[in-house]
């Protein structure tokens, strides 16, 4: 687990990408290599902007992503066996939680990444490096910049904004009070722009690198996501995406995941892993079952009651055993699920022993396109959003929607989303922007005692101890 935010070192640099296949993950970092002498050739831009893109490899975004999602929501309980975990789904999280911090740190990590790509590439004057090739490399760094800002300000609210590497030790520069949620957002707003601006609309490379629709989709979530959404904006950058793009939904919801049809069309922003060393997946073998895992521990992220009542009470069969598989007579027991028979998320399908090949689809056309049937709704196109509804609706083998009113229409795309995003990453957030997280939570009879304050994550007591400009979130 990484313990550094800053480091003068640029850090598991890897050979650039070449052709269009997943082996180009497997590398070798290169190591002891400063800033001052590493930042002089075009093939030194493409390391460092695959080292930023190494960190969707690393826990945050290979398990705590989907816990901070799925656990911390209504979607899952937090299964396994670790007491952070516990403590994030039960709502009693301390500044102590081992999650807590080790999530701050891998994301200020992550920003460090592409603050040194920002701060260097555009210096670099080398034959090997077109002027249209260093604009994307700063268009995918500002991107990823973007995106793990804005996980930062969603779990954590108020905090540091670093736009540039520190490579002091002075801690005058060093430590840095928390700045507001809505100055974060506007750089990440301004990031995601400029990303937009200069990523072309598909990399030969494929789905692994952010492009032209993946800022825009990560804007317009953005957008939807603010303290005061702007859902003018959010139908503006949707139908950026939508519209004339090279997306299209799949026409089987379960080619997304069973492992044969990744990167596909539907696809906009992907992690690629493949079977074999520091490049393979080993979540999957957190959360699937035994007969699959070939072990006999317990699970993490078990999904709730709740969610399989709303599956079953939609009468979405698809998307249930696309997304669910069942499992008895195991060595464990689930307070849960007395009667034994237990489920376990199935939106990946190989576990192999620690090192699945699947991917992490982090943006895909479906999210969008209820995103914009929720802008449509909130600015009373009523019938725009009715369309987007049942688009998604149709796919997933399902009548149409029998919601008429702007209240229905809110409620009816919220479960929507829930069904076709569950365990990917966006429950907790869509719980968060409708404004009912508290009062759903409350009354799931799970004694959560939700409060408000709980909505965020507290600061970690080590950076509050390292900080003294660190002040803590309310509540905590």
């Amino acid at each position: 687990m990484k313990k550094h935010i800053t480091k003068i070192a640029i850090l598991f640099l890897m050979i650039s990408l070449a052709g269009c296949r997943k082996d180009f993950l497997d590398r070798e970092p290169i190591s002891d290599l400063t800033e001052g002498n590493f930042f002089k050739t075009g093939a030194d831009a493409e390391a460092a902007i695959i080292a930023a893109y190494d960190v969707l490899q690393a826990e945050i975004y290979v398990f705590d992503y989907y816990i901070n999602s799925d656990v911390i929501s209504d979607n899952c309980y937090s299964g396994g066996d670790n007491p952070n975990n516990f403590q994030i789904d039960n709502f009693t999280t301390t500044p102590l939680n081992g999650n807590v911090y080790r999530d701050w740190v891998y994301l200020y990590d992550a920003i460090s990444r592409t603050n040194a790509v920002l701060d260097n590439v555009g210096k670099i004057e080398s034959p090997d490096l077109t002027i249209e090739r260093k604009q994307e490399i700063l268009g995918e760094a500002s991107f990823l910049r973007a995106f793990h800002y804005f996980q930062l300000v969603t779990l954590y609210g108020d905090a540091p904004l670093n736009l540039h590497k520190v490579n002091s030790t002075d801690p005058a520069i060093v430590y840095q009070p928390r700045v507001s949620s809505a100055l974060i957002y506007e750089n990440i707003v301004k990031d995601l722009q400029f990303a937009a601006a200069n990523l072309p609309a598909q990399f030969p490379q494929g789905k692994q690198r952010a492009t032209k629709g993946a800022a825009n989709a990560l804007l317009a979530k953005v957008y939807a996501q603010m303290p005061s959404p702007n859902w003018a904006l959010v139908l503006q950058t949707t139908q950026e995406v939508i519209n004339g793009s090279p997306y299209s939904l799949v026409t089987d919801y379960r080619f997304l995941f069973d492992g044969n049809h990744e990167n596909c069309v539907e696809s906009i922003f992907e992690t690629q892993f493949i079977s074999t060393g520091s490049e393979a997946n080993w979540g999957p073998q957190l959360l699937l079952p035994p007969s699959i895992t070939k072990d006999s521990w317990r699970k993490f992220n078990t999904p709730s009651n709740d969610l399989m009542d709303a599956f079953r009470a939609a009468g979405d069969t698809l998307r249930f055993n696309a997304s669910v598989i069942w499992e008895s007579g195991l060595p464990w027991k689930d307070g849960k699920y007395p009667d034994g028979n237990i489920p376990f998320v199935y939106k990946w399908k190989t576990a192999n022993g620690w090192a699945s090949p699947n991917n992490n689809i982090l943006l895909r056309l479906a999210d969008i396109i209820l995103l914009q049937a929720e802008a449509k709704n909130e600015l009373n196109d009523l019938v725009g959003a009715t369309q987007d509804l049942n688009t998604i609706r149709r796919r997933a083998l399902l009548v149409d929607t029998k919601a008429t009113s702007q209240e229905q229409l809110r409620d009816s795309i919220a479960n929507e989303r829930r069904l076709e995003l569950a365990f990917e990453g966006h429950r907790w957030l869509d719980l968060k922007r409708s404004g009912k997280a508290v009062e759903k939570l409350n009354n799931l009879s799970l004694n959560y005692n939700m409060t408000s304050e709980k909505l965020l994550f507290p600061i970690p007591q080590n950076e509050l101890d390292r900080n003294p400009k660190l002040t803590q979130n309310p509540g905590y």
